[in-house]
């Protein structure tokens, strides 16, 4: 199951009530004040991926580094700049990017999923196919090693 935007959060919540070999997320979920989240998942943690430009305003509002810890993820590894880091990213399940996308926080939306919006090298080839890979194929067994929540994440954005 995969998604991007607000779709990678209707992924996340149908894994919660239906098992999936994987989920991939793609600039998503948003929903993190949402009780959903806390649910018991049919699907296993370490079956759960993300992948986001740190353009993109969700990753600016702290909405995916609020998100990507309650279906576990950072029990299988530190946030890993794919860019920076060689497959298999530390077996982490949070990825991101900052490709240079001309500044544009429109196209960091659409520039992660393996779509016609996806950021191309100097060659003409995808930036981030081993990224695709990684999420679509890797070991579900094979994980990284737990951190701590992200310290510099702004947990508590609710308005009262």
């Amino acid at each position: 199951m995969a998604g991007s935007s607000h779709v990678s959060t209707t992924a996340a919540r149908f894994a919660k009530h239906q098992k999936f070999d994987r989920v991939v997320m793609f600039c998503g979920p948003q929903d993190q004040h949402e009780s959903w989240q806390g649910l018991q998942a049919a699907t296993e943690a370490n079956r759960f991926f993300g992948f986001s430009p740190v353009l993109d305003g969700g990753w600016r509002g702290d909405h995916y580094c609020r998100s990507w810890p309650r279906p576990g993820l950072a029990k299988f590894g530190p946030i890993i700049n794919g860019d920076q880091v060689p497959a298999p990213f530390g077996n982490s399940r949070r990825l991101i990017t900052n490709a240079d996308i001309r500044n544009d926080e429109k196209r960091a939306h659409r520039s992660v999923a393996p779509t016609g919006a996806a950021v191309k090298d100097a060659s003409g080839k995808f930036l981030h196919e081993a990224v695709w890979q990684y999420l679509f194929n890797h070991l579900v067994e094979r994980i990284g090693e737990p951190v701590p929540p992200d310290s510099d994440c702004r947990m508590a954005l609710r308005k009262r």
